[in-house]
């Protein structure tokens, strides 16, 4: 991705992660200012299994997120 922006001659965007583990799920949000100055975020919920990715659901909200980690 920074290749990418660099490539475009964007200016540096910066990108905040965050990841919260609930058991064998792990909320992953990502936040970034965007070059027009508009804040984006991001969620994903990943289900783990023997230490491998086996699902990821993406979310419009940390509360969508939150509930279906908590719902499967």
């Amino acid at each position: 991705m920074k290749f990418q922006i660099a490539k475009r001659g964007e200016r540096r965007i910066e990108v905040q992660p965050e990841f919260t583990q609930l058991g064998n799920k792990i909320i992953a949000s990502t936040q970034w200012l965007a070059p027009d100055g508009r804040r984006h975020e991001h969620f994903q919920v990943l289900t783990i299994h023997n230490d491998k990715i086996v699902d990821m659901q993406g979310c419009n909200s940390r509360r969508e997120a939150e509930r279906f980690a908590h719902r499967h």
